[in-house]
């Protein structure tokens, strides 16, 4: 038999994104009846956490839910029932559970006192005051699993290390050519080389996402099952130091395009960028292109000056020329912008998004990148 206070624990899991069913209730109840999480309450919230989380946020929060919803009188109370005491019997209760619907929104009632009167104080002593606590914590706009969900799909599948898996098809060749029991032929397993590069923009107009692009970067190292990720940052762009001569060959206007320069505009290969978010650590950039190749995966994520709508035509010019820089080690190479893409019009953002893929920070945008990534194709309408 399962508590209420693990009911009420279910509910407020899935009001917070929580992928929660009733098989995942039923699971619970088999892995009591079979005698795991009786030792301690801290058993049974590990118990939860093997079943229910499937990344740390998930494991952290379930946690501190648990510590606030499930009480120790009330599972003290369920372990002293005659059905709780006896996890092996072989008849248990049905389990029904109402999975909640969206809230509605309440209704504020707005009170204005009398002109030129103050209201007061108003005691709180008779007032019904709700004693459920409450639980703050970030909610961002993706969760954990759906950047996880997006990002496995980008695989190198190699096969590295011992052999210890059995190629079936090698084997029965092999035996059947020398009418032999011969031993199997093993090979090794597979596994994802991917490698990504994320180059994050730091401070200035990129603030007020410090914790959503960390919580995504940091569910894209911990939960992408990627070979490799690296992380750098940078401000505002990822180096200067382009020619600002070839500006003066521009035609003047309000927003000049580059498109006459980009034949001829060089590679930005030289500058420093930053291994920490702090941004005290400065590291070459000729290192940082030094390490990639063909197969590595470039992310840019940066709202490109959409957060202000400025468009600044030597940011442009220095983002274009490392962007070249880029495409000279690997072609795949996209932008995320935390921004949607009705912000971009007028910016720096609008016209980078005319020479390299450039998707906004939602699930929509990061699917249709790790497809890019894989090689899907993109139309751009002046690809660097």
């Amino acid at each position: 038999m399962i508590p209420a206070c693990l009911h009420s624990l279910f509910i407020a899991l899935r009001r917070r994104g929580f992928e929660l069913t009733l098989d995942d209730v039923e699971t619970l109840r088999l892995a009591l009846r079979a005698g795991f999480g009786w030792e301690s309450r801290q058993a049974l919230c590990a118990l939860l956490v093997a079943l229910w989380a499937k990344s740390r946020q998930e494991q952290s929060l379930l946690t501190q839910l648990f510590a606030q919803v499930v009480s120790t009188d009330a599972l003290a109370a369920w372990q002293m029932t005659p059905a709780a005491a006896e996890p092996q019997a072989p008849t248990a209760p049905t389990v029904t559970v109402q999975l909640p619907s969206r809230a509605t929104a309440p209704t504020v009632v707005e009170t204005r006192p009398p002109s030129g009167r103050s209201l007061g104080n108003i005691p709180l002593d008779e007032a019904l005051l709700s004693r459920r606590p409450l639980l703050l914590l970030p909610q961002f706009p993706l969760t954990a699993r759906e950047v996880a969900q997006a990002w496995r799909r980008l695989r190198r599948a190699v096969r590295e290390g011992p052999r210890v898996e059995l190629d079936i098809n090698a084997t029965i060749t092999q035996r059947s050519r020398l009418g032999l029991a011969t031993p199997a032929i093993l090979v090794p397993r597979r596994r994802n080389a991917a490698r990504l590069l994320l180059l994050v923009d730091r401070e200035g107009s990129m603030t007020p996402f410090h914790s959503f692009v960390v919580h995504v970067c940091e569910a894209i190292c911990h939960a992408g099952h990627l070979g490799q990720v690296q992380t750098y940052y940078f401000h505002d762009q990822p180096v200067t130091g382009a020619d600002r001569a070839l500006l003066d060959r521009l035609a003047p206007g309000p927003r000049p395009t580059l498109d006459a320069l980009l034949p001829e505009l060089p590679p930005l290969q030289r500058g420093v960028i930053y291994s920490d978010a702090g941004l005290d650590c400065p590291w070459p950039v000729e290192n940082l292109l030094a390490q990639l190749t063909g197969m590595t995966a470039v992310v840019v994520c940066s709202d490109a000056g959409a957060a202000r709508g400025r468009y600044d035509l030597e940011r442009l010019l220095d983002t274009v020329a490392f962007l070249k820089a880029l495409r000279l080690r690997t072609p795949q190479v996209v932008w995320l912008n935390p921004l949607p893409s009705p912000y971009w019009t007028g910016s720096t953002a609008a016209q980078l998004a005319r020479h390299v893929p450039m998707f906004p920070l939602d699930r929509a945008g990061m699917h249709r990148a790790v497809q890019v990534l894989r090689g899907g194709q993109y139309a751009l309408e002046r690809p660097v």
